[in-house]
């Protein structure tokens, strides 16, 4: 059977709508149903139930009544829609045709620049914890994304390969406006490589299964554990970088269907992946919004931690807010090499450890502070950084500089005559 197109399951024709209306109908009366007969059936074996098993159950119907109840109120959106369509069907052609800034309702999303901001530290979840799975409120959609083309050839069903497609391109625009926003002076190879640990398949597999999609997926047997066995005892299997191939595009499928079944869609998928991807970058984001603490302490040293160029101003490097903080003359401030270079975990590149190493004024191989990178520079930038950092530190070697000035000033004052 030859796939459908965006426009067959994006949109229902008008003959159908009745029917449909009352499939969801009818899924929300079996739904509601089969909470009735477990609510009885526990309070059969328990005159009064816990207020924990009462909620247990609640919680097992809770999304197949959920998804019915929001699938009726979008019949009912779209039938009110489909009224004023059908009366104004060839004005509103005309108008699509004429208005290149306007997408038809049932067409492309672009995300709201409003709910694309910048990561901040807040972001970041704890371990323990993990954001809701945003709903794919299409009943269509939603088992699409779950179906691979293996099986659904077999019974003549949509599966994910269009939906994987144009998730791929969604988390692509949304991964990369994120980016954006929160590494304002990061070159774009660091970006792209930033990028690619957001959408490659061990990140999105790993989401996959963290939220039991994988459970819930209609697969081929080779592809779910243990493989399909065969008489012979040679049966076939897929490959672990197959299956995590397949996870991946799960996630990126499950993600379209989610955007794409209801008008809200796109901004609650939004909000999940800004709070899911910042725990995978929450090293690059804690670091970024800890140059804040450069800015302080450029306004320390007498606003000289700015330089003009052309309309605006950027803040000083640490290094230079580090020197300028508490160095003198007689202060030598160095970044030597800690080891030898490591292997980054995400990239496979170089990471690059340095230490800051303070000596004068009666201090000697004083450490400062360490980071790492994958460039030596940017290790020694961090380095000064977590220099900065340590305010109490930093207040005894400024005392230091401040004192030996005064008596400088001191000994240079002409003799009183």
């Amino acid at each position: 059977m030859s796939k459908r197109s965006f426009d067959e399951f994006s949109t229902v024709p008008s003959g159908s709508r009745y029917s449909l209306i009352l499939q969801h109908a009818d899924h929300l009366l079996k739904a509601a149903q089969s909470l009735k007969q477990d609510l009885e059936r526990l309070g059969k074996y328990s005159t009064s139930p816990s207020h924990e098993k009462i909620f247990s159950t609640l919680k097992q119907h809770n999304n197949e009544i959920h998804l019915a109840t929001q699938a009726l109120s979008h019949d009912e959106t779209s039938s009110v829609s489909t009224a004023s369509e059908s009366t104004h069907k060839v004005q509103k052609i005309d108008k699509q045709q004429d208005s290149s800034n306007e997408h038809p309702q049932s067409g492309f999303l672009i995300p709201n620049p409003t709910v694309l901001t910048k990561w901040t530290s807040q972001d970041i979840c704890d371990a323990d914890s993990q954001p809701p799975l945003p709903p794919a409120l299409d009943p269509v959609l939603e088992k699409a994304a779950r179906t691979h083309a293996g099986v659904a050839r077999g019974i003549g069903e949509m599966d994910y390969e269009r939906l994987e497609w144009i998730g791929d391109a969604y988390l692509y625009l949304i991964s990369s406006a994120f980016i954006y926003q929160t590494f304002p002076n990061l070159a774009a190879g660091r970006c792209s490589q930033l990028r690619e640990r957001l959408v490659k398949n061990e990140t999105l597999s790993d989401f996959t299964v963290r939220y039991n999609l994988d459970k819930r997926a209609r697969l081929p047997t080779e592809y779910q554990p243990g493989g399909r066995p065969s008489q012979t005892g040679a049966g076939t299997s897929a490959s672990k970088k197959e299956r995590k191939k397949i996870l991946g595009d799960l996630l990126e499928a499950y993600m379209a269907a989610a955007i794409l079944g209801d008008v809200g869609g796109l901004s609650r998928v939004t909000t999940w992946l800004k709070q899911v991807w910042a725990t995978t970058l929450q090293r690059e984001i804690r670091d970024e919004h800890k140059k804040s603490a450069v800015e302080g302490y450029s306004n320390a040293v007498g606003g000289e931690g700015q330089f003009s160029g052309g309309s605006s101003a950027q803040p000083l490097p640490p290094k230079v807010v580090l020197n300028k903080a508490i160095g003198t003359k007689t202060v030598k401030i160095t970044y030597q090499d800690e080891g030898q270079p490591k292997k980054d975990k995400n990239t496979g590149l170089p990471w690059f450890t340095v230490a800051a190493y303070y000596n004068g004024l009666g201090e000697t191989n004083l450490r400062l502070g360490h980071g790492s990178g994958l460039s030596k520079k940017d290790a020694g930038e961090k380095a000064a950084l977590q220099a900065l950092e340590n305010k109490k530190l930093i207040k005894r070697l400024q005392k230091l500089k401040d004192d030996m000035n005064a008596t400088l000033a001191n000994t240079e004052k002409p003799l009183d005559k």
